[in-house]
């Protein structure tokens, strides 16, 4: 009955080894807890040998004297403790030749060889670039937290953890930096990977659209009719100077070829090219709020004769 109990019954139906449902699994530690009390009392185990578990819990009467009419009143886990001397479960999984224990417990306590096919799921960390750091590329130190094994490898501790990573010229919201085995770590299971993910922020005067840059200028009427030129500070703090050569409109776009992001190709490995995308620029232009009727007359005749 010990080796039954030990290895095939309060093992197997512990709360922190049972892979079953709670409920489940309560009520058959309960049940196990039980008939260890009974049977591992010599008078409780007479009782029984003679008239059975029914017999045992109703009860009846000889003599006058009501016999029987036991009740498990215990707490499962004291009789647990009593009997293996912890109340620790994992110090007493051991290698009975029972294939699901090997199984269940092999990988912590030297049992059966067994690999697990979990997996712990993937860390991922979000990293905030701002659309010039991701234009240039830099390097920013990333604080996180994660699961990690105690120095009994049982059981697991979360921790707060930073890491400096290198976010490259291109990069862009979604792209990723996997750090292999980095990740959280769990009893029986390969550490996951650590994944720092790409958020772009928004930006006050660039749009991204893949590689390309939106980049919208204001000029005034006069600077839309007299087709003056843009200068506008690049993303790496250059100042960009735009010749227009046509009458700007609401629907003007200039194109500026090769000043647009740089294209992020080396994700695997692959040396970066130094290609980049283009600038496009649109032109929001501000109208007077009002004319003098001077200016107004002047206007109509000027436009007139060009028209």
């Amino acid at each position: 009955i010990n080796a039954e109990y030990m290895g095939k019954l309060a093992l197997r139906w512990h709360p922190k080894l049972s892979k079953d449902d709670p409920a489940t699994t309560h009520h058959m530690f309960c049940d196990i807890a039980e008939s260890y009390e009974v049977l591992s009392d010599p008078i409780k185990r007479a009782f029984y040998d003679k008239y059975g578990e029914e017999t045992l819990k109703d009860g009846f009467f000889s003599d006058g004297t009501f016999k029987g009419g036991y009740r498990f009143g215990g707490n499962p886990e004291e009789i647990f403790t009593a009997f293996f001397g912890s109340s620790n479960p994992y110090q007493h999984v051991c290698d009975l030749g029972n294939e699901e224990l090997g199984s269940m417990f092999g990988h912590a306590f030297g049992g059966q060889r067994y690999i697990s096919k979990e997996k712990l799921p993937v860390l991922e960390v979000t990293v905030d670039c701002t659309l010039p750091e991701l234009y240039n590329g830099c390097a920013k130190r990333v604080q996180y937290r994660r699961m990690v094994l105690n120095s009994d490898g049982r059981t697991t501790r979360e921790v707060g953890e930073s890491r400096d990573i290198e976010v490259k010229p291109g990069m862009a919201s979604g792209s990723r930096i996997t750090l292999a085995s980095l990740g959280h770590e769990a009893p029986g299971l390969p550490t996951s990977d650590l994944v720092f993910v790409i958020k772009e922020l928004p930006h006050s005067h660039f749009r991204r659209k893949g590689n390309d840059l939106i980049y919208v200028a204001k000029v005034s009427l006069v600077d839309a009719l007299l087709s003056s030129p843009v200068t506008l500070k690049t993303l790496d703090g250059r100042e960009l100077f735009v010749s227009v050569d046509e009458i700007i409109s609401p629907q003007t776009v200039r194109r500026v070829d090769g000043e647009g992001m740089p294209v992020f190709t080396d994700q695997l490995g692959v040396e970066r090219s130094n290609k980049r995308g283009d600038l496009f620029i649109k032109f929001d232009i501000s109208f007077p709020k009002e004319i003098s009727p001077e200016a107004k007359s002047q206007l109509a005749e000027l436009l007139g004769q060009n028209s």
